[in-house]
């Protein structure tokens, strides 16, 4: 039997209070699991909810046992594997900061508009730079700006939302 590792996007909701993201990144460390990329935020402030946005890769196996085990977590309301699901979106998010040179700029704007980047900071011969797109369109434009001097970077984890809403129910406690 082939038991391949493969990429899942989870997306869980749970309550927004203290502790409840340890529990949740707890699961994983405690039982050896990785995660590749994390991303939180509050989606509803009435109901004290928050999305917490996991990529993780395992066996189908693997997967399921780490989705049963966040399943008996008191705070998760909503467990979905978007990976399972026909279509959704993913997007990253990057800040580069670039230290250029006069002779350069033309050449870093051609990237910057190829890409549909944009420029947050500009000053002297430091700008930053903002792009969101898939973790593969990302890593092109990390590429193709290495040249230029790249000082520093920060890219957040993975945002994702299935599209329809069918999904929803899914999962639902």
């Amino acid at each position: 039997m082939n038991d391949s590792s493969y990429r899942h996007i989870l997306s869980i909701m749970v309550d927004n209070e203290p502790g409840v993201l340890a529990r949740v990144v707890g699961l994983f460390s405690g039982r050896g699991y990785n995660i590749e990329s994390l991303s939180v935020s509050e989606v509803d402030s009435d109901k004290f909810l928050s999305r917490v946005t996991i990529v993780t890769s395992g066996s189908k196996i693997i997967v399921n046992q780490i989705k049963a085990q966040l399943n008996k977590l008191i705070p998760v309301h909503n467990l979905i594997d978007l990976t399972e699901l026909d279509t959704f979106i993913g997007k990253e998010l990057i800040l580069v900061k670039l230290n250029v040179k006069n002779n350069k700029i033309n050449d870093i704007n051609y990237i910057i508009e190829k890409f549909e980047a944009e420029i947050l900071f500009e000053h002297g011969t430091e700008i930053i730079i903002q792009y969101s797109g898939t973790q593969i369109e990302i890593s092109k434009f990390i590429k193709k700006l290495r040249p230029f001097n790249i000082v520093e970077l920060t890219r957040s984890g993975l945002v994702s939302m299935a599209l329809g809403t069918d999904y929803i129910k899914k999962g639902l406690k």
